[in-house]
């Protein structure tokens, strides 16, 4: 298994945009794993 890494947005709807597109075979199934930035209390104070 090969693993590409991108970015990516959850929008409104709570899809996945990933910001640029994959030079992938059209019609391919991926596995996607998505992580998330835990939320710290030096993090909170940063915004």
């Amino acid at each position: 298994m090969k693993a590409i890494k991108v970015m990516a947005t959850i929008d409104n709807q709570g899809q996945l945009c990933i910001d640029e597109p994959l030079n992938l075979e059209q019609n391919s199934k991926v596995e996607v794993i998505v992580l998330i930035p835990e939320v710290t209390e030096s993090n909170e104070y940063e915004q």
